[in-house]
């Protein structure tokens, strides 16, 4: 076990930029090192030692732990503090059961109200996949797993709805871990080249259609993922091959 992260890569120095709170700043950062794996499972993060590493005091530190720990990337100890989860084949299936409901929902209330700028930030995230081969390879995980997150909480921001949006961003969060773990095989990316097939679905201004292709690529998603996940098993459906806990 790494106690306080002292065994950890340095994570990276928390970036103020004026626009948001300090406590979401630092969920943001310290969410982005846990993903990245700066701050590995079982590593503990006391309130003291997180507010001094990444320059800030306590009380936002004390915010940022607690909603660590609603989205489950840290759980609490008692006498010892919060300690960065490890991800399980469980979560991975609970968070696409979701996805699967939520987000086909998102992009049909998103097309009536897609925009020029909206399409426009789509399309630039969309693309900057096909740019990920001239990056380096040690970088390359780390952008397919946010260019692909970036373009999912777009779609839930246009649709409009604060609730579904912070609740698809929250599974989105989770799902980034998985993400990064496997964002180095090639299947991975090959799926984020849907995206453009997607938005130009969007486009064509047929929400019923936006929302299933939504649910159709997704379906896609989760059993190529779950099968770099559990190579031995063959999945058919969502969650009819999944243990119930791993």
């Amino acid at each position: 076990m790494s106690r306080d992260g002292q065994r950890a890569r340095s994570p990276k120095p928390i970036v103020r930029d004026g626009k948001t709170s300090l406590a979401d700043q630092l969920y943001e950062s310290v969410k982005r090192d846990i993903v990245e794996h700066r701050l590995p499972p079982e590593t503990i993060l006391a309130e003291a030692t997180l507010a001094e590493r990444y320059g800030v005091s306590r009380a936002p530190a004390r915010e940022a732990l607690k909603r660590l720990a609603t989205y489950g990337f840290v759980r609490v100890v008692h006498r010892v503090g919060y300690i960065v989860t490890a991800v399980r084949v469980r979560d991975f299936d609970e968070i696409f059961a979701l996805r699967l409901v939520l987000e086909p929902l998102a992009v049909e209330l998103a097309v009536p109200r897609l925009r020029n700028r909206d399409s426009a930030r789509l399309e630039r995230l969309a693309r900057q996949v096909l740019e990920i081969p001239a990056s380096p390879p040690d970088e390359r995980g780390g952008l397919i797993a946010q260019l692909n997150a970036d373009f999912h909480r777009e779609i839930s921001r246009t649709a409009g709805n604060s609730r579904l949006d912070r609740t698809i961003s929250g599974l989105i969060d989770e799902l980034e871990r998985f993400m990064h773990m496997l964002a180095y095989s090639d299947a991975i990316s090959s799926l984020l080249n849907e995206h453009l097939t997607l938005l130009e679905t969007m486009r064509s201004g047929d929400p019923r259609a936006a929302g299933a292709l939504m649910r159709e690529q997704l379906a896609n998603d989760y059993a190529t993922m779950r099968e770099l996940i559990l190579p031995d098993v063959s999945v058919t459906a969502l969650g009819s091959s999944a243990p119930s806990s791993r």
